[in-house]
């Protein structure tokens, strides 16, 4: 416990100035003494994690705050509201335009903590487990550049992957970096992806169950390679991630091919697997934490949700800044009771949404349990991981892959999952289907999961799609990529 503390304090220093660098001070702990052994770089991964966690990523604003206000799943009419201005896409006013630069100092610091890992990670090269720690450290980096290249970078099927995107930074580095393109962001991503799968095939998760603790030290979250490896970046995680960006690249046939790569094997390891029929119930279980591949546990995250979601109970206006309340009434309709493919029997509908009597708005309950009930509860512990990669995904990949070359399958596909949800009635195919409208009903399988997720802005930036809330908004760039904060304009004058 005392090097994770070290770790954080030390890895965000180093991070952040390079003037800490040459400071050899007596009484603090530096690079140099603390990744010297496996379980100085196991700390500082989890510094990597916690810093993910924070309130700037997935502890809010990648998740159920900014970016979900982008694609209108709340009801945010007032002005003086957090989330007005990016609710409206308008990037230049002051809180989303701090929201935005922070997103992207965050990312870039995650990716700076793990070039320092790789930089001293040989030199504990003979170490049994080497190969778990640097594989784990390269599929962060890649995980990290791959959010900044969706956020950040060009909507290829309207800019083409020759456009400008992000920096790729791929060493330790303190000076400007120039941006690259897409193209050569997703050759880079494609490369750590890679060498990051090869290093972890022989990752504990392919032989063990995702929640299996094999270290005696429960308690020390994140501060162990082989504690709870279902939740890190794991084998299972490079894979998906490999399949989502040959997704974003638009290489339907690669996406499709470690889909099913990742289907076929969970199918036998069942390390993680679909929900089961009457799984989906409130708490610790809402959110359907078996699907998950990669996930962060925080136990600060029941604390954290509630700043910005209203209990069942509260009577308080639907809006009254910071909460965020479900525009409940235009999705019910619209999209989990559509005449085409809608069903009320939906799970998710029924679990993730509550008003205890008409007097009180409608919540967004999906985040929402017992704060009484801790972490150390083995049976609830899964109630404390934020989903970041689902199973759900890879099924929709592996599903769009097919839905032109072979329709049948991706209905296969598609339905299997609805049936995981409590939707009994299967989609079916027909003389009209077409391989759009095919695509269009996964579409909107994948916008009933990820209610409240973070997920579904660049979704519709990849299809370039027009963003359905109830008014429609159309496919612009200036909506689809967020403006590189003024900092780094200012500062990387190569660009």
């Amino acid at each position: 416990m005392k090097k994770l503390i070290i770790a954080i304090a030390v890895l965000c220093i180093l991070s952040g100035c390079e003037k800490f660098l040459n400071v050899n001070p007596t009484d603090k702990a530096y690079e140099e003494d603390l990744l010297t052994d496996r379980s100085g770089f196991s700390a500082a991964l989890a510094g990597v994690y916690e810093t993910m966690n924070t309130d700037t990523l997935y502890g809010r604003e990648m998740k159920y705050g900014f970016m979900e206000s982008l694609v209108g799943s709340y009801n945010v009419t007032n002005s003086g509201h957090n989330y007005y201005r990016s609710f409206r896409y308008e990037y230049n006013f002051d809180i989303p335009k701090k929201t935005i630069a922070n997103i992207w100092g965050k990312f870039y610091q995650c990716i700076n903590q793990t070039n320092i890992i790789l930089a001293n990670v040989d030199r504990i090269k003979t170490d049994e487990n080497y190969d778990l720690i640097k594989g784990e450290a390269i599929g962060l980096r890649a995980f990290c550049h791959f959010q900044l290249l969706k956020l950040f970078g060009p909507a290829i099927s309207n800019e083409g992957a020759s456009a400008k995107a992000i920096p790729y930074r791929d060493g330790v580095t303190y000076s400007a970096t120039k941006f690259s393109t897409a193209a050569e962001v997703i050759t880079l991503l494609e490369k750590d992806l890679g060498e990051a799968r090869a290093l972890l095939e022989k990752d504990p998760i392919r032989s063990n169950a995702r929640d299996a603790n094999l270290n005696q030290y429960a308690y020390e979250h994140y501060n162990s390679l082989i504690d709870y490896r279902g939740i890190r970046m794991n084998y299972y995680a490079i894979v998906a991630l490999q399949a989502m960006v040959a997704q974003w690249k638009g290489d339907l046939v690669g996406a499709g091919k470690y889909a099913e790569e990742l289907i076929t094997e969970l199918k036998t390891t069942q390390s993680v697997r679909l929900t089961l029929d009457g799984e989906i119930a409130p708490g610790a279980f809402a959110r359907m934490p078996m699907e998950n591949i990669f996930a962060l546990f925080s136990s600060k995250l029941g604390v954290m949700v509630s700043l910005v979601f209203a209990q069942p109970d509260a009577t308080i206006s639907s809006s009254t800044s910071p909460f965020l309340f479900p525009n409940y009434s235009w999705l019910r309709t619209n999209l989990y009771n559509s005449t085409v493919h809608g069903s009320l029997n939906d799970a998710r509908l029924a679990n993730w949404f509550t008003q205890p009597n008409t007097a009180y708005p409608w919540k967004l309950s999906k985040y929402l349990f017992d704060l009484k009930r801790l972490p150390s509860e083995v049976n609830y512990r899964p109630a404390y991981e934020n989903k970041i990669i689902g199973l759900h995904t890879i099924y929709m990949i592996a599903a769009e892959s097919n839905a032109a070359a072979n329709p049948t399958k991706a209905m296969e596909y598609l339905n299997l999952v609805r049936k995981s949800r409590n939707i009994s009635t299967d989609l079916v195919l027909n003389a009209d289907m077409t391989p759009q409208k095919l695509k269009d009903l996964i579409f909107d399988e994948m916008r009933k999961e990820n209610i409240g997720e973070g997920y579904l802005f660049t979704e519709y930036k990849r299809l370039y799609k027009a963003i359905d809330r109830p008014t429609l908004v159309q496919p612009k760039n200036e909506i689809f990529r967020l403006p590189i904060p003024d900092d780094e304009l200012l500062y990387n004058p190569q660009n």
